[in-house]
């Protein structure tokens, strides 16, 4: 069977809010996530604009003392995972990534919280950061208050800090991802069923304006955790292609057991064994290729520590057949 490299990837659906269409959505209360400790989120964004207070997702608010966590791109271009543990808005803690964000440019956000204190991944990398109030609290408050994403409700139940731009593959998790978890599925979709996913947006149906349906992809939460849409305009938010593509590979074009790439991650060498090997290409997620080996023999060591930290994929030949490995460098 022949199959091209670029047929391995996937364009798939997000979803586009505009900020001056004041556009947002609710989910509904839901113990399943009203997540306190040992949690990850992760989303995809492509902010439109970055030098503006804009929130990403909040759940609670500060009336009430109800307010327990929200996500928020600073006035400094960068974003904060602000969290509370009794609720009180005056007594928030804040932990802040070093690493900036830029408008229009595409970037998968996982965000873990547990007694290791707050840990940002861009990308599937570890990012640097710092406590700005506060520090690790414990528990957080269970806020009773739906979910809201692209809005900040204030002390006054107003709505603003609207967030423009796309965002993506929503997740909310029961447990703290590892590091390679989050580098091996953060361009894959999910299946839905996966151990201790609450939360799960793909945003990809069709639709634009107020009174949408968000379907969720959990398994465990189903239709209880469906979102719907709000907006001042028709035509906003709306469905749109998402700034990444999938990367999950299709299987049985060749029996991996006849392969091996180790190690994965690496962070230099790896060694690529096989029965009978005719070619190693290496490619990057656009497909395009950057290394070729061609081999008789049934192992190779390829030096990988010159290649940009990220994903890659080894195409190994054998004969008529060829199998992909996808790999991480660090």
């Amino acid at each position: 069977m022949l199959l091209s490299f670029c047929e391995l990837f996937a364009q798939n659906k997000g979803l586009t809010f505009v900020q001056l269409c004041n556009n947002y959505i609710l989910t509904p209360n839901n113990s399943a996530i009203n997540v306190t400790n040992n949690f990850t989120i992760e989303f995809w964004i492509q902010p439109s604009k970055t030098e503006t207070w804009a929130v990403i997702l909040q759940e609670g608010k500060c009336s009430n003392s109800s307010s327990s966590y929200n996500v928020a791109i600073n006035v400094d271009s960068t974003l904060s995972f602000t969290f509370n543990c009794n609720g009180n808005c005056n007594y928030a803690n804040s932990y802040k990534c070093s690493t900036k964000i830029y408008p229009g440019v595409c970037l998968h956000v996982a965000i873990s919280y547990s007694t290791t204190g707050v840990k940002f991944y861009f990308n599937g990398i570890l990012q640097p950061g710092q406590y700005t109030t506060g520090s690790y609290c414990g528990n957080l408050k269970n806020s009773s208050e739906p979910l809201q994403i692209g809005v900040y409700k204030f002390l006054n139940e107003s709505l603003g800090a609207y967030f423009d731009g796309l965002i993506d593959e929503l997740r909310i998790w029961g447990k703290v991802l590892t590091p390679s978890e989050i580098i091996s599925n953060y361009q894959d979709t999910l299946i839905g069923n996966e151990t201790e996913l609450r939360l799960y947006y793909k945003f990809d149906t069709p639709q634009n304006g107020t009174g949408m349906t968000i379907t969720n992809y959990a398994t465990a939460t189903g239709s209880a955790l469906n979102g719907l849409t709000y907006s001042t305009n028709s035509t906003s938010p709306f469905t749109s292609n998402s700034c990444f593509v999938y990367t999950g590979i299709p299987e049985n074009y060749s029996s991996s057991k006849d392969f091996s790439v180790y190690p994965n991650p690496t962070f230099g060498k790896i060694t690529v064994t096989g029965k009978s090997i005719n070619k190693i290409e290496i490619n990057n997620l656009l497909g395009e290729n950057i290394y070729t080996l061609l081999s008789q023999k049934n192992s190779n060591e390829i030096d990988l520590s010159n290649f940009q930290k990220g994903i890659y994929f080894v195409k190994i030949y054998e004969g008529g057949k060829f199998h992909i490995e996808k790999i991480v460098t660090q």
